[in-house]
């Protein structure tokens, strides 16, 4: 059994291969450079999201398939079996042993041990056909991989306390070489039996489990966080107080009535009362003052009944809540500016690309919310579909935007070189052209025309 290798230089890329127990090996002892502990440590100064310029210096690990390099492209030499699954992202190494342990615990688990980021455990798992025959072709490989890769989401997911990362079972998948002396190794590994698929898997959803969720400030205010949830229901609070008070109130009036006030609509709106007295002193009372604001706020929680019984937030605002919070956390969702149209994916499922979202999804996803109790209606939906709550997306700047630097070498000229034309001119046409259509793709001229097109097109016809 063969893993590639993939190491990356600034021209090239340099493909090796080696035996499963050598690939072990390396994982167990670092080099002198200490390639993955300092980019471990490069990860606490770069913001989430953002990648680490130090991730290209560690070789890309391909476990599913054996590469080469045929006629110089890339191609599959031999297929493993192996099924390479990411848990996370974790708090950190107490939180790793805890899913190396419990993989070990399986005994399908051929290889468990920490990512290169540290946050993450990767899981190898191994499978074979009935008759331990593996496919040899690539485009059975590449369904028996969809199909093995699926099955082993769901035999592993309910056995760990932390989420798989749903990622494309591709044959090229990839994870960066990692460093764990205290990795866990099963030479003898029981594999999966699967069936040949004769097509790839159709694409049902993955249902995520549902957990009652206990705070009652979550259900009061979903999809924030407990900080978030606390200053919204007490800014709330604050209003309906204003509105109860009959002959209105003014910052020179006395406080007493408005505190009162203020700490019986609290108390019924579920908020404890050490939030209350921090955030009454620091909107309207000095420091000196504090004692007699804890005082006043304690009796109140002391005379009423009905701890958190009252939602102070209004009809509309509580819907509009409900609603994005179901909306994030079931889908993905963004704006494709190049087609005009809203696209989507399930979170938590096997649908790992952007599909259009036509009247069919909406009427789908306007039944999983009602199913969950939102009283939403088509038109509340097709509003959020259509709002700015979407983010917007540019597949071609996406791709321009992410290209790696220039290498130096001309792929203009040789792509013009392909039309053939009698032009002595042609190549330099083509190349001003070329490069002035990318410059307005990428907004850095807004007041000039593509005059030389009308130019090449007369050359051509």
């Amino acid at each position: 059994m063969k893993i590639t290798q993939i190491r990356e230089t600034e021209s090239a890329e340099a493909i090796s291969v080696f035996n499963f127990e050598s690939f072990v090996e390396k994982i167990k002892v670092e080099t002198k450079a200490r390639p993955v502990s300092g980019f471990r440590e490069a990860l606490h100064y770069v913001l989430p999201g953002e990648p680490c310029h130090l991730s290209g210096k560690l070789p890309k690990i391909i476990p599913a398939v054996a590469c080469g390099r045929v006629n110089g492209v890339k191609r599959m030499k031999a297929y493993n079996g192996i099924v390479e699954l990411s848990v996370g992202p974790l708090a950190g190494k107490a939180e790793v042993e805890i899913v190396k342990k419990k993989a070990a615990e399986l005994p399908q688990t051929k290889l468990a041990f920490m990512g290169s980021s540290g946050k993450t455990v990767k899981i190898w798992t191994y499978f074979t056909r009935p008759d331990g025959t593996l496919p040899q072709t690539q485009e059975e490989a590449e369904i028996f991989h969809a199909h093995a890769y699926r099955l082993a989401v769901k035999c592993y997911q309910p056995q760990l306390p932390f989420d798989i990362q749903m990622k494309e079972p591709l044959l090229d998948q990839y994870s960066r070489l990692s460093y764990d002396p205290e990795l866990f190794y099963r030479e003898d590994a029981v594999p999966f039996y699967l069936s040949q698929p004769f097509g790839m898997p159709a694409e049902n959803s993955y249902r995520e489990k549902t957990i009652a969720e206990k705070s009652p400030l979550s259900r009061a205010v979903p999809g924030y966080d407990t900080e978030d949830a606390l200053a919204v229901l007490y800014e709330a609070a604050l209003r309906k107080t204003f509105e109860e008070m009959e002959d209105g109130w003014k910052r020179d009036d006395d406080l007493q009535p408005l505190v009162v006030r203020l700490a019986e609509n609290c108390f019924h709106s579920g908020i404890p009362e050490e939030e209350v007295v921090r955030r009454t002193i620091h909107r309207y009372y000095r420091q000196q003052q504090s004692l007699l604001v804890r005082e006043m706020i304690g009796n109140v929680y002391k005379e009423c009944k009905g701890f958190g019984k009252k939602d102070l937030l209004t009809k509309e605002q509580h819907l509009n809540l409900q609603t994005e919070e179901f909306m994030n956390r079931r889908y993905e969702f963004r704006y494709n500016t190049q087609v005009g149209e809203v696209e989507y994916r399930d979170r938590c499922s096997f649908f790992f690309r952007f599909r259009p979202v036509d009247k069919r999804i909406q009427n789908s996803i306007l039944l999983d919310a009602q199913s969950e109790g939102i009283s939403v209606w088509d038109r509340d939906i097709d509003r959020y579909l259509h709002s700015n709550r979407i983010a917007v997306y540019n597949p071609l700047e996406e791709f321009l935007f992410h290209l790696p630097n220039w290498d130096g070498k001309d792929r203009i000229a040789e792509l013009a070189g392909r039309v053939p034309c009698e032009n002595i001119h042609w190549m330099m046409l083509f190349h001003r052209w070329f490069l002035n259509m990318v410059a307005h793709w990428r907004g850095y001229d807004n007041k000039h025309l593509h005059i030389i097109l009308p130019f090449i097109i007369f050359v051509l016809y």
